[in-house]
């Protein structure tokens, strides 16, 4: 047998297999001071079904509704993430104003003291070192005031998760059977890890998709799941806070 009709045969076998698929390159970000930042270690998932359908299909056959936090604690949290915001703010003032006054005085040791721009500059490091006192008592109260928010709500919290918990193992008791039996049917998932720019690659075959990973917050997380119809060729698809789901954590 010829030995070029061997590898033209080859590489059209292998043209073919690609055409079938779609070499497609996720890019998880994160937004943050206008910017968008690699997730890098962000675990993509590639699913041939739509994984949030199943979960709507099964509670809809629940017996019992699904737990909702109540009011209560959602205020809590609120309260948390703004006592969290107060203490921040005010260590970051006390740190610049304490910064300033270590330029201030570090600039003062090369000036003449009968200058008038001694002075000036001795007049701000006065008004400024009046206020690092007030501020560092303020810092302290906030922070005190954010841990003890936070105990309370994490004991709160806590406690209804146990709850959810509990309704979602009888809820969805038949999700991991059903799964197996649609990955039987359509094929396992793809499954890849992004690397310290952010990306992560995968040869797609040609259907139906849905991307998912989910990154956690403070109080919420940005949950993905993206519907992806593969058609070949390259492709390309960015994950970030325009196309997640914002879901509350508890």
């Amino acid at each position: 047998m010829n030995k070029h009709w061997v590898v033209g045969l080859a590489a059209l076998v292998l043209l073919s297999a690609c055409s079938r698929s779609t070499q497609l390159a996720v890019r998880a970000v994160a937004s943050g001071d206008g910017e968008e930042v690699a997730r890098a270690q962000q675990v993509i998932r590639l699913i041939p079904y739509d994984r949030d359908s199943l979960f709507e299909a099964l509670s809809s056959q629940a017996t019992e509704s699904e737990p909702q936090p109540p009011a209560d604690l959602l205020a809590l949290r609120d309260s948390v993430s703004n006592a969290q915001q107060s203490w921040r703010q005010a260590e970051s003032r006390w740190n610049e104003i304490r910064s300033e006054l270590q330029t201030l005085s570090q600039q003062m040791d090369g000036m003449s003291r009968s200058s008038n721009q001694y002075f000036q500059a001795y007049q701000r490091f006065e008004d400024l070192d009046a206020q690092v006192g007030g501020l560092d008592r303020d810092k302290q109260a906030f922070f005190d005031q954010f841990t003890e928010l936070q105990s309370a709500y994490n004991e709160r919290a806590d406690s209804f998760s146990a709850v959810l918990a509990s309704w979602e193992n009888t809820a969805f008791e038949s999700y991991a059977q059903i799964v197996d039996s649609l990955s039987e049917a359509l094929g396992e998932e793809l499954v890849d890890t992004t690397d310290a720019s952010g990306w992560a690659n995968f040869t797609v075959p040609r259907r139906a998709w849905w991307v998912h990973t989910r990154a956690e917050l403070v109080f919420e997380e940005l949950y993905w799941n993206v519907a992806y119809r593969s058609a070949g060729g390259a492709d390309t698809l960015v994950l970030n806070s325009a196309n997640a789901q914002v879901r509350p954590l508890f």
